[in-house]
């Protein structure tokens, strides 16, 4: 039965609303099929999430229908939504922590623990309501064919400052913060923990570049790759890794000791329309099928325990070395979120004359 459940039998979509917990897959199975169909909200690359949930339909013959946001679009999305009374999301997938902890204040989110819940780092879950996806590294990427030899050789000894480089100057496309999420690790990481050497002073630097801002990862990756522009902070490893496989001229590096890592988290809306195959799709994605399933199709690490990695891209960038130290607790850092980041958006869109 589905522990938690209002009324009898909780095997109908209505007696999923409550449920905490089930203890009889078969019964959330023939709910889900019930109910045909789920939404998922993602701040995820929609070609990523695309065989990943393919699997998943194939399995179990529900159909998911991908929405496609930032996290910054999908939260406002979203809470529009709830305040309105009416949510189309069954399922949020973002990479911000902060964010998804204030729709649990607010009672957004579904308390529902899937079975592979303690098969994951505390560190990484918030028992009950947020359970982790993907992991992938941050890094410099930039196109092999474009860049001067020198500079590329720069670039893999030291990324950032690199970019500075006169070689670049006008080439250099740059991840729009106000995305939110993984957008803006990376300069998180620069000033706070790279303070003494990088900081705003460094981002100055960079801002005399004249660097173009783009709002869309995909569009990034697509650059780069084409030599539109030469090179990129937003080089994420379970982007670049795979183009690299595909033949792609690109490489990236990212720093050696301190470089931010993007964790996507995943929660269940507690007004969720399809509230079974909600919860269906939360049991499958973070079981350690599903998240071999997840880590294939995006490039991606997975927390859970027995995960073997299985991207193959890895063996064509032995050049790429990473990180000592994983910055991940840009998620939860105060002065990320509510007002405070308000003010780090504002001192960012100065340093770098983007009006809004």
């Amino acid at each position: 039965m589905l522990t938690g459940c209002s009324g009898s039998g909780g095997t109908t979509p209505s007696a999923n609303v409550s449920a905490t917990a089930t203890d009889d897959m078969d019964a959330l199975v023939k709910a889900a099929q019930a109910e045909r169909t789920l939404t998922i909200y993602t701040a995820v690359q929609k070609e990523q999430m695309a065989p990943w949930v393919a699997d998943f339909t194939q399995k179990y013959k529900v159909q998911v229908k991908i929405q496609r946001l930032s996290s910054a679009d999908l939260g406002t999305a979203f809470e529009t939504q709830e305040k309105a009374g009416k949510t189309t999301a069954d399922v949020l997938e973002t990479s911000n922590w902060g964010q998804q902890e204030s729709w649990i204040k607010n009672g957004w989110l579904a308390n529902y623990t899937p079975k592979s819940a303690d098969q994951y780092p505390a560190e990484r879950v918030e028992p009950g309501y947020l359970y982790p996806l993907y992991q992938s590294n941050g890094a410099i990427a930039w196109n092999t064919k474009v860049v001067p030899e020198n500079v590329q050789k720069e670039l893999a000894e030291n990324p950032w400052d690199a970019l500075l480089d006169p070689a670049l100057k006008g080439k250099i496309v740059l991840i729009d913060p106000a995305n939110g999420g993984s957008g803006m690790a990376y300069y998180a990481n620069l000033i706070y923990n790279l303070g003494d050497e990088y900081g705003w002073a460094y981002l100055e630097k960079l801002a005399a570049q004249k660097p173009a801002i783009a709002t869309s990862i995909a569009s990034i990756s697509q650059q780069i790759a084409a030599g539109t522009y030469y090179a990129t902070d937003f080089g994420d490893e379970a982007i670049f890794g795979p183009l690299t496989e595909e033949g792609a001229p690109v490489q990236y590096q990212g720093l050696s000791d301190t470089m931010n890592v993007t964790q996507f988290i995943q929660s269940v809306p507690a007004d969720a329309p399809h509230p079974a195959a909600a919860r269906l799709w939360a049991e499958w994605s973070t079981s350690l099928a599903g998240q071999t399933s997840m880590t294939k199709a995006t490039g991606g690490s997975s927390s859970i325990e027995g995960w073997k990695d299985n991207n193959t891209y890895r063996d064509a960038t032995s050049w790429y070395t990473p990180p000592e130290t994983e910055y991940i607790d840009w998620r939860t850092d105060p002065r990320l979120q509510g007002d405070q980041f308000k003010k780090f958006m504002a001192k960012w869109d100065d340093t770098f004359g983007v009006s809004r």
